[in-house]
C-alpha cells in the first residue's frame, strides 16, 4: 500500500477499509500522537495525546464521503484537527485543574528529567507561536506549505518567524549552557 496516497488510503478507510486505516495510522498516526503530547504536556490532560488522536480518526469516519474528498492534505488537515483538539482539551483539563487546586486536590506537576529536559525547558521558554511552529515542524514534520494550511497563515511568515524561532531557542540554550558552566567548578 506504500504507493497509495494519503488522499486515497483516507477516502478506503472512510468506507471501512481496515487495511488501509492501519496504512494511514502507520503513516501519520505516530507524529499525530507526539504533536497531541507534545502540545499537551504541561497541562493536566498530558496523556491523553493518544486519546486525541483517536478521537480525531472516530471523527473522520463519521464525515461524509463528499467532505472526505474535498481534503487536499491529508497531513495537514489531520494536524489543523488534532492541534484544534488538543488545544480544547488542555483548555477543558485546565479549568478542572484550576477547580481541582482551588478545592485543594490536586499536587503540583512532575517535573522532567532527562537527555532531552534541558531542550524541552528551552522550547517551554519560546512564546506560544514560536513554540507552535517548532512543534509543527518538527515534532508533526510538516513543511511549511503544510503549515501554512494547519496555521491558515503565509508560508513565507511563517518560515521567517521559524528562523526566529529557532535563533531563540539557540540563545535560550546558549545561555543555559552558559550559566550551568559558569556554576561547574565554584565552591561553596
Amino acid at each position: 500500500m506504500n504507493t497509495i496516497s494519503d488522499h486515497d488510503l483516507l477516502r478506503l478507510m472512510h468506507r471501512g477499509d481496515q487495511a488501509a486505516a492501519r496504512e494511514l495510522w502507520s503513516r501519520l498516526g505516530g507524529r499525530l500522537t507526539a504533536l497531541a503530547a507534545s502540545m499537551l504536556r504541561h497541562s493536566p490532560g498530558a496523556s491523553l495525546g493518544p486519546d486525541v488522536v483517536q478521537g480525531v480518526f472516530l471523527k473522520v469516519l463519521k464525515l461524509s464521503a463528499r467532505d472526505v474528498k474535498s481534503i487536499v492534505d491529508v497531513a495537514a488537515w489531520l494536524t489543523t484537527l488534532v492541534r484544534r483538539e488538543s488545544i480544547d482539551t488542555r483548555r477543558k483539563h485546565s479549568r478542572g485543574a484550576a477547580r481541582a487546586i482551588a478545592n485543594g486536590d490536586m499536587a503540583g506537576t512532575p517535573s522532567e528529567a532527562g537527555p532531552d529536559a534541558e531542550l524541552l525547558r528551552a522550547i517551554d521558554a519560546l512564546d506560544e507561536h514560536q513554540r507552535e511552529l517548532i512543534q509543527l515542524k518538527h515534532v508533526a514534520g510538516l513543511t511549511f506549505d503544510q503549515i501554512a494550511r494547519v496555521l491558515e497563515e503565509n508560508r513565507d511568515t511563517l518560515a521567517s518567524r521559524y528562523r526566529v524561532a529557532l535563533q531563540r531557542l539557540r540563545e535560550i540554550m546558549s545561555a543555559r549552557v552558559g550559566a550551568a558552566r559558569a556554576g561547574v567548578g565554584r565552591s561553596s
